[in-house]
């Protein structure tokens, strides 16, 4: 007779904890979405735009003749945009010894590549308009494709509202609108609005060139970008390290060469290189070999590019006598560039005219507690963004300077903004004086370098526009209110803010308020910040199911922070 009441309560309390863990579920679904949508999203590269920042579909291999790892490209095979899988005959050109290797894995065996790098993206920041959360320069930022708007694009954020920018030999000019004259923002903005009736075929012929007097003003007054410290580390490219040499040597391939072979204290045939002074006038050994050129190692054939003279020499010294000294030379556009370091603490910054054998202008000196006999100390110098820095132990000890009062300036020629080349034969060189040391973990890098191509029209059938695409040189683009400019890290690779050609019917909509070239604001999803999985290793023992094989081992060490 007293069951009944028990059983009922039982089915009570067992229907509430039902309920219950349906609305657990329904709640913690609504907060993964509220957290996909508004704080933290997951996606995954799919092509070699960021490379080597960031891996689309790709294979890796240890090159054949100097032992570097490094990844090529390969087409997404679920990407039905892009064109035909690399094919049999393709090459790999090592990004150190610049060996063109043949034993691609290009289908991974079974037809599946690597997939690309996933990544998570900080969407919140963007979406409370706050200028401390803004977007900002050199940021790695996921966006909508404007060409269709549907399509997740991720490139580097180059451009910002309100100013002008164009990008001349490798570098990124810019200067605020309001730093203009009204004259010249009225011309701008002119060109401009013709730019979006050439869009909107309402204009037909060539896009107006931008007037020799507001080019004089822009000279005058742009300076370059540079990069924040956390996204240069990763936009240094390695040219050559010796830790690696080729077990080959063609005149293609690089290697530090002592210009007086049979007479000179030099010693660079094993990866330790040691100097004994002989008394030989101006010894040094020479970067031979191939030029340093914008090649990225991802790009399959991919051989050249422009020559690059932003470029950084690095190594640990080790002094063995207290007379030891050396002079790492770097020379760009007609300049070269000296930095002399002695054991008794003395470092010198100097300069001369091209080729010159010898410093001609003493640019700054200072004094360093003298160096250790016997104790390695990592050394570094930089000629980059037309600033030039002497680093010991990772410490800045002199420098270059902009203000045109110092014997230390150094700064573009705005003069010849447009025509500034780096010569290919400006190669590095390190002489020795004095006494015995040695070098270990000698390296070159070379700094990124956006460039237009100009060997035809790049913005296909806009033949209205700028041959080399847009913010090309003599052709600097407007940005206005809520127009941000991206650029992919592997320029030779990437559809970026320079060849943008088509507007989604969404933007074309908004006639004159979209500008070809541009990314608008309502357009950003976030900034990426963080490798989550890397592509990872297949189990050995997990047979291949058809034509995809799992790859259940994440690869990490190379997770990894994206700056």
């Amino acid at each position: 007779m007293t069951a009944a009441p028990q059983v009922e309560a039982m089915e009570i309390h067992q229907t509430e904890g039902i309920r219950e863990t349906i609305e657990s579920i329904v709640i913690a679904l609504i907060l993964a979405f509220v957290f996909r949508a508004f704080i933290v999203e997951a996606f995954v590269i799919p092509t070699g735009s960021m490379a080597p920042t960031l891996f689309g579909a790709h294979g890796t291999l240890v090159c054949e003749d100097c032992g570097v790892e490094f990844a090529y490209g390969l087409r997404d095979l679920e990407d039905k945009r892009r064109g035909q899988q690399v094919k049999a005959m393709a090459k790999a050109i090592c990004p150190n010894c610049n060996h063109a290797n043949t034993n691609l894995v290009f289908n991974d065996d079974d037809k599946n590549p690597k997939k690309g790098d996933r990544i998570l993206v900080l969407k919140w920041p963007f979406a409370f308009g706050i200028d401390l959360l803004s977007p900002a320069r050199w940021d790695v930022i996921v966006f909508k494709d404007p060409a269709d708007g549907e399509t997740n694009f991720i490139k580097r954020l180059i451009g910002l509202p309100n100013e002008v920018l164009m990008i001349v030999d490798g570098d990124v000019y810019t200067v605020p609108t309001d730093e203009l004259s009204e004259s010249s923002l009225n011309t701008l903005e002119d060109i401009r609005r013709e730019k979006a009736e050439f869009r909107m075929k309402q204009r037909t012929g060539r896009l107006r060139a931008v007037p020799t007097d507001v080019m004089a003003e822009l000279r005058q007054k742009m300076t370059i970008a540079r990069k924040t410290p956390a996204a240069q580390e990763l936009l240094w490219y390695p040219v050559y390290d010796h830790d690696y040499p080729a077990s080959t040597r063609d005149s293609d391939q690089p290697y530090w060469r002592a210009e007086q072979e049979s007479s000179s204290g030099w010693d660079a045939e094993s990866r330790r290189v040691r100097f004994v002074d002989r008394g030989v006038r101006n010894d040094y050994i020479e970067l031979a070999g191939r030029p340093i050129f914008a090649h990225n190692a991802y790009n399959i054939f991919d051989r050249t590019g422009p020559p690059i003279g932003d470029v950084r020499v690095r190594f640990v010294l080790t002094p063995e006598d207290e007379d030891a000294g050396l002079t790492i030379r770097l020379a760009k556009l007609g300049r070269t560039f000296w930095a002399r370091i002695r054991a008794d603490g003395t470092v010198t910054l100097s300069q001369s005219p091209a080729k010159s054998s010898v410093p001609v202008d003493e640019m700054a000196t200072t004094s360093v507690a003298p160096l250790e006999l016997g104790s390695p100390v990592e050394v570094s110098f930089e000629n980059l963004d037309y600033r030039l820095t002497i680093r010991i132990n990772g410490d800045e000890v002199l420098s270059s300077t902009s203000d045109k009062e110092s014997a230390a300036y150094y700064a573009p020629d705005y003069s010849r903004l447009s025509r500034m080349r780096t010569r290919a034969d400006e190669m590095p060189r390190i002489y020795g004086e004095g006494g015995a040391m040695e070098i270990a973990h000698l390296v070159v890098d070379r700094d990124e370098y956006y460039y237009h191509e100009r060997r035809a029209h790049a913005l296909g059938a806009l033949r209205w526009a700028p041959p080399g695409g847009w913010a090309s040189p003599n052709y600097p683009i407007l940005l206005r209110e809520d127009e941000f400019f991206m650029l992919g890290d592997n320029t030779a690779a990437s559809k970026d803010s320079r060849l943008w050609d088509v507007a989604a019917p969404h933007l074309d909509a908004r006639g004159d308020g979209f500008q070809l070239g541009t990314v608008p604001r309502d357009q950003l999803i976030g900034k990426a910040f963080f490798v989550y999985w890397p592509s990872g290793y297949p189990l050995p023992y997990v047979p291949p199911v058809g034509s995809l094989r799992w790859r259940f081992i994440p690869d990490v060490g190379r997770m990894r922070w994206i700056r």
